[in-house]
């Protein structure tokens, strides 16, 4: 048991680290599940589409979690019931990701923060919006890469110390 403790030991440093590093940029490689950047890009432009299965078939990794300040969903099943609670909530949702920095850029995983934004209108006629920032976790497996996590945070840039 002791080498697997020292395993996450290791991790846990390594990941903090990274998060010291400076944040390197990748050049856009264009909107292909070939690279991470491409799996990035194709999310960017599907999601406004409200189309799951768009979004399954070239986007979302099957063992998916997606966290949200109010609820985790684990696994496509529950990231899809997510996602169209969402729209069934906001129609006319357009949800923009922005200002994209790559924290880890490696051969099977990659790391990607982000500034996302959102708005919509209510069933009863109200505007809706927000945003804040969310970072989203890459894994390549049999050659394609996934999106196989994503946690969005409300906006901590107005926060009050």
């Amino acid at each position: 048991m002791e080498p697997l403790m020292n395993l996450d030991r290791r991790l846990t440093l390594a990941l903090a680290g990274a998060a010291l590093l400076p944040a390197t940029r990748v050049a856009a490689r264009g909107p292909d599940d070939r690279w991470a950047e491409g799996v990035f890009q194709l999310y960017r432009g599907l999601i406004n589409s409200h189309d799951f299965d768009l979004l399954e078939r070239h986007v979302i990794a099957p063992d998916a979690v997606f966290v949200f300040s109010d609820r985790r969903e684990e696994g496509i099943a529950a990231v899809r019931a997510g996602f169209e609670r969402t729209w069934s909530i906001l129609p006319d949702e357009v949800y923009e990701m922005t200002d994209p920095e790559w924290l880890i850029d490696g051969p099977d995983a990659a790391a990607c923060a982000f500034r996302y934004s959102y708005r919509g209108t209510l069933a009863d006629g109200r505007p809706l919006s927000g945003g804040g920032q969310g970072i989203n976790l890459f894994r390549r497996a049999e050659g394609r890469w996934r999106l196989t996590f994503e946690q969005l945070t409300p906006d901590t840039r107005t926060a009050k110390a």
